[in-house]
């Protein structure tokens, strides 16, 4: 990682933009499916139009931020952090561009994500009309979703990203061959109050740490072991 921060440092330098980008994308790769998944959940929330915003626009402006930020980061794992960082806000401004986001009151991160664990408690449910939804597997590099408003929304994952969920929750591939327990997760993540699903998020998907998650989001490492915990402790111990 060392290696590729000096080969970062030299692209910079020689004022290469494209070569740059290059390293970045191939240092982070999971970066754009961390984009995909949370540019679709806007869209499904109703905050962003439906395939408006494409996963290219925000790396376009995440890769930017980073060639002119990078004098003042002083790390590959500084580098990493701000390049979500930047992610969720290029999203989330596309959001507020779209007045869409509901004008809600502004709550600290802690006490809002202790908020939505409480909620999480009280209303989450694994079932949907007193039905598992039914969540399977796709051929290609998308997830779909149910968009009718009166509907609960599907989220189809992938193999790749199914499998960091269920690694990111302590569960094995194994796990999640089992039709029902994908069903219920399925269902679970459709349902998750929206910090604590960007959270979930950010360690499967991103692969980041604790450590780096609770830097972007702004709590305690522990409260985002909690966080992943409450996520599991939803799942039925056996099915």
């Amino acid at each position: 990682m060392k290696k590729q921060f000096e080969i970062l440092k030299k692209h910079k330098i020689n004022k290469d933009r494209v070569a740059f980008n290059k390293v970045i994308t191939v240092l982070w790769p999971n970066l754009r499916k961390y984009v995909d998944l949370r540019l679709k959940v806007y869209e499904a929330k109703g905050w962003l139009p439906k395939n408006f915003y494409q996963p290219e626009d925000v790396l376009t402006d995440v890769y930017l931020n980073a060639f002119k930020e990078f004098e003042r980061i002083p790390n590959p794992e500084e580098l990493k952090v701000r390049l979500y960082s930047w992610a969720d806000q290029i999203i989330g401004d596309y959001a507020v561009k779209e007045n869409k986001i509901p004008n809600t009151k502004k709550l600290p991160v802690a006490q809002l994500v202790q908020e939505e664990l409480k909620s999480m408690d009280e209303k989450l449910s694994a079932t949907a009309d007193g039905e598992p939804i039914l969540v399977t597997d796709l051929q290609d590099d998308d997830i779909s979703y149910e968009q009718d408003e009166f509907k609960p929304k599907i989220y189809l994952f992938d193999y790749d990203s199914q499998n960091a969920f269920a690694q990111s929750l302590g569960l094995t591939a194994d796990d999640f061959r089992d039709e029902k327990l994908r069903s219920f997760f399925g269902n679970i993540y459709s349902q998750l109050p929206e910090t604590i699903r960007r959270i979930l998020d950010l360690n499967a998907l991103g692969g980041l740490t604790h450590n780096e998650i609770a830097e972007i989001v702004g709590i305690q490492p522990d409260e985002v072991e909690k966080v992943i915990i409450a996520v599991k402790d939803k799942l039925p111990a056996s099915l």
